[in-house]
Formats: structure tokens, C-alpha cells, sequence
């Protein structure tokens, strides 16, 4: 288990190791744009504001989206991509 916190107010909680993100984010209604779910479609960015050392490694195909993004190196993960793996907590904001 680990701790997430949605900003702004929208969840604090535990969540299971190794559950994406994203799928938190759907379980609790988030309003979040997604389409491809594998790190390719980009469109359900987030900010890490904190707990960065608590997600699982940024993969292949992620990082290759966040490039074209230009979002790389700038605390910026794919929902669908990015897992609590630590205890935390995980900040994180929408990107809008």
C-alpha cells in the first residue's frame, strides 16, 4: 500500500502497490482525458509535486511520449503509466 493525494481535495488515501494512477483516478470518478492507456495517447498528464522517489520508473514508450510532450525531466508522468510503489506520499496535481 501506499499514500496518493489528488489535487486539488480530490482524494487522500491508500491505494494497492503497482495499481496505475489513472485507474485510481477512473475508480473515483476524476474527470481526466485518456484514451490508449499504455503511455502512448499522452492525454491523461499529471504533475508529480511530490513522492517522485515513490512511483515505479518511467518505461520506455512513457518516455518517449513525455519527449514529444516536451514534458521529460519537468515532474511530469503519464496516469496511466505511474504507480505508487513506496509507502509515500504521492502528490499529485491535474494538468490541464
Amino acid at each position: 500500500m501506499g499514500k496518493l493525494i489528488l489535487q486539488p481535495g480530490l482524494f487522500e488515501g491508500e491505494i494497492p502497490a503497482h495499481k496505475p494512477i489513472l485507474r485510481v483516478m477512473l475508480e473515483l470518478h476524476v474527470p481526466l482525458n485518456y484514451s490508449c492507456r499504455r503511455g502512448l495517447c499522452g492525454q491523461d498528464l499529471i504533475r508529480i509535486v511530490s513522492g517522485w522517489e515513490h512511483l515505479n520508473p518511467i518505461g520506455e514508450l512513457e518516455e518517449g511520449t513525455l519527449e514529444l510532450l516536451r514534458a521529460r525531466g519537468k515532474h511530469m508522468r503519464l496516469a496511466c503509466c505511474a504507480m505508487v510503489f513506496g509507502p509515500g506520499p504521492v502528490v499529485v496535481e491535474l494538468v490541464k
